[in-house]
């Protein structure tokens, strides 16, 4: 029987894929740093709600190296990493980016091994890579670029980046999660991340595009099911994954997103699927299958 951290480590990129659809969308009208300020406003709401519905309170003896664990995971894991995952996604394109991505999850269990001292057994890695391989092998393109290099450049590095500083935000806000309230944490992080990327929008000169996205009715009704899914629930199910499963387990998890996402594509978009991400993606499965069986 899956434990309740597996089962969340497993939904939550299935709820990112799902929202994946609709940010699709929504890039067409909005830039990367609006639709992020958005989303993330819209999943603070929530999680003000979910917070009192639930009785949620706000351990006010928590140590200040506490608070600042979790500020600075919120302003990397959620203000950054979201912001450059938008804008690398703009340049290079989902597919690309899914393959940058799979340095997700081989850095967290690096980290998970040497800061949290996790033990990673045979099976485990044996999973962890049929899941990196499936990922990659089913991104793999066969065409000819149309990129232009110096947007394949950047963008690569900005999805890098992304990854880093989500996987920095894991790292930071685990042994605080571990100790207390997942809702309340989720909520601090989302908070400390608005609190700096506001201002900073604004600051940039977004202001005017902020405004005027507030009241387009079009990019509500592809921007709020995103974010209730992508980023509300999935936040909450990433969450909950790293609280009650080993972060090595959860993180090679949460890299089925891929797989989610070529499934989604072919019988909700019904976009093509050839072989190699048919393959890439049961190679992935079979990979998690091993990883859900080690962690038992």
């Amino acid at each position: 029987m899956l434990s309740v951290g597996v089962a969340c480590a497993l939904l939550a990129p299935l709820c990112w894929s799902i929202a994946v659809l609709f940010y699709r969308r929504s890039a067409d009208l909005a830039s990367p740093v609006v639709m992020t300020v958005i989303k993330n406003a819209v999943a603070a709401v929530l999680l003000v709600v979910s917070a009192a519905l639930i009785g949620s309170e706000v351990p006010w003896d928590r140590s200040w190296a506490d608070w600042l664990r979790l500020a600075a995971s919120g302003v990397l894991g959620l203000a950054v990493a979201d912001t450059l995952l938008f804008e690398a996604l703009r340049r290079v394109g989902a597919a690309r980016i899914a393959i940058t991505d799979t340095v997700y999850a081989p850095s967290l269990l690096a980290l998970s091994w040497w800061f949290l001292d996790e033990h990673l057994s045979l099976l485990f890695f044996v999973g962890a890579g049929l899941v990196l391989a499936g990922v990659a092998l089913a991104n793999l393109k066969g065409e000819t670029s149309s990129i232009e290099p110096r947007d394949l450049m950047v963008g690569t590095a900005l999805g890098l980046a992304s990854v880093g500083g989500t996987v920095v935000g894991v790292i930071l806000s685990k042994p605080v999660l571990e100790e207390s309230d997942l809702v309340e944490v989720t909520l601090t992080r989302m908070l400390a991340g608005l609190a700096l990327q506001v201002p900073w929008a604004l600051w940039r000169g977004f202001g005017p595009e902020l405004r005027a996205s507030v009241s387009r009715r079009d990019l509500w009704w592809t921007l709020f099911p995103a974010a209730f899914v992508g980023t509300w629930l999935s936040l909450l199910l990433w969450m909950a994954g790293f609280k009650w499963a080993p972060a090595s387990v959860a993180a090679v998890l949460n890299q089925m997103a891929t797989v989610y996402i070529l499934v989604l594509a072919r019988f909700v978009l019904h976009e093509q699927v050839g072989w190699r991400q048919a393959l890439g993606g049961l190679t992935a499965a079979a990979g998690a299958l091993v990883v859900v069986l080690g962690s038992g």
